[in-house]
């Protein structure tokens, strides 16, 4: 359902000139059957004349209120709601699955130890992560929602700074605690300073505790330091 939302909101701000021009033409229309329906009122003499011009008065004020509605709902949607909504990119905005769609990024380093590493319950599972390699740095690669060590459900959007020199895209990407196997959730190419980066759809997930990772890249493809926050997927509300 919030995938159909968007699809028809983003469909909404991309035609938004032929939206435009057609509530454009429609508000003239009623305006003019306005004029007229006045013009007829006024030169009325019977009471039969008199209401069927109150008719079409009453037709075209409410063809003119639901235009202009529709035409300020367009202009708030354009102005206030899609700097919002997460960016897409036929090339290199990847919207996946986030159950179906692996990859093989995994970030090892067997002679340094990890930076900041998340907390982690299972000792073997801390042994394997502990080989991960990671930085979180402000202003320039980090994640400021969700929290680390937050709870989340359901849709989430990750708030952060993607703003590295030579910025080429980002991806941001998600594995189970333990078992380190990142699935990348989407793509986008534009710097991000303190703002939303991607929305992340958990409600599928098995209820537990997942690393999340948003990586760089150069303008030549070439991943840079990620940064990776823990977080735990709880159920719906009951």
């Amino acid at each position: 359902m919030d995938m159909v939302l968007q699809n028809v909101l983003r469909g909404l701000v991309t035609y938004r000139t032929i939206i435009y021009i057609l509530l454009g033409v429609g508000i003239l229309v009623y305006l003019r059957m306005f004029i007229i329906g006045v013009m007829e009122w006024k030169k009325s003499v019977f009471s039969l004349e008199r209401r069927i011009a109150q008719r079409r008065l009453v037709s075209a004020s409410t063809g003119l209120i639901l235009l202009s509605l529709l035409l300020v709902g367009e202009f708030l949607l354009v102005t206030l709601i899609d700097p919002r909504m997460p960016a897409q990119s036929s090339e290199s905005q990847v919207s996946m699955d986030p159950l179906i769609v692996p990859t093989t990024t995994l970030q090892l380093d067997e002679n340094h130890t990890s930076r900041t590493p998340p907390v982690v319950e299972d000792s073997d599972a801390s042994v394997e992560q502990g080989e991960l390699v990671f930085e979180c740095v402000e202003d320039q690669v980090e994640i400021t929602e969700p929290t680390d060590g937050g709870m989340i459900r359901g849709t989430v959007e990750i708030i952060g700074s993607v703003y590295v020199d030579n910025f080429g895209s980002y991806k941001y990407e998600f594995s189970p605690v333990g078992n380190i196997n990142w699935i990348t959730i989407a793509a986008g190419n534009q710097l991000k300073l303190h703002e939303s980066i991607g929305f992340w759809y958990t409600s599928e997930l098995t209820p537990g505790r997942y690393l999340l990772r948003l990586v760089p890249l150069d303008n030549t493809g070439e991943e840079l330091m990620p940064c990776i926050i823990t977080v735990e997927v709880v159920g719906p509300k009951e």
